[in-house]
């Protein structure tokens, strides 16, 4: 008898903890149940975890992003162009003729003509030959961050997104706009975005100040480029 009123004991002190908590701490107070059921329904677990470990840890539920919120893009974009290009054109043109007779106004008639020093003709061969060789090798990179406000939440969770950003430095001014969207699976726990993640990218960087205008191409070299002589 005395050992079954210590079982009973034991479960009776045992039961409360059970329903309170677990090893991934996906239990809590009825309250606190109710309240999490309103808001936002928990992350699933994984029962077999659950069971054998007591040192589990708990899956955060994915963030739910609003319009107005910010997360930040990582733009790292690399292109790398390589082409090679031969072309080959030959022509060749041959043209003879010769006049074997020709009219001539004699009095009161017509008659053929004498070729004294010999017949007309036209010998006339043109050749061309031309081969072109082009190679062209082209690399650009542009890393940087920039955090973007969130313009839209598609029904399906899909994020579309604006970001500016305006240095200004003397006289130097950099002006950046990217515009974009993205999966809400595909941010982050610490906010950030790849922009290899990013769909319907658009990066633009304007630059004006003495550099900018120092490196730019007058007019003259604009029109040389474009009549292209050589």
């Amino acid at each position: 008898m005395n050992r079954l009123t210590s079982i009973a004991l034991l479960l009776a002190v045992a039961a409360p903890a059970v329903a309170q908590t677990s090893s991934i701490g996906r239990n809590f107070t009825r309250q606190q149940s109710e309240e999490t059921k309103r808001e936002d329904p928990p992350a699933p677990g994984n029962p077999v975890l659950e069971k054998s470990s007591i040192i589990a840890v708990k899956v955060d539920p994915p963030r739910r992003y609003k319009v107005n919120d910010y997360l930040t893009v990582i733009v790292r974009e690399q292109r790398i162009f390589e082409a090679d290009g031969t072309a080959n054109a030959r022509r060749q043109a041959d043209l003879q003729s010769e006049l074997d007779a020709f009219i001539r106004f004699t009095n009161g008639g017509v008659g053929a003509a004498q070729f004294v020093r010999g017949k007309p003709n036209i010998d006339y061969r043109a050749t061309f030959n031309q081969r072109n060789d082009a190679e062209s090798e082209r690399e650009d990179r542009f890393t940087t961050r920039i955090t973007a406000r969130i313009i839209d939440v598609k029904p399906n969770g899909n994020l579309i997104f604006e970001a500016t950003k305006e240095i200004v430095h003397d006289d130097e001014k950099s002006v950046m706009t990217l515009t974009g969207g993205c999966r809400s699976a595909d941010v982050t726990p610490d906010n950030t975005v790849l922009s290899t993640e990013v769909a319907d990218l658009a990066v633009s960087v304007k630059n004006t100040g003495g550099v900018r205008d120092a490196t730019r191409r007058g007019w003259i070299g604009n029109i040389y480029d474009w009549i292209r002589p050589l």
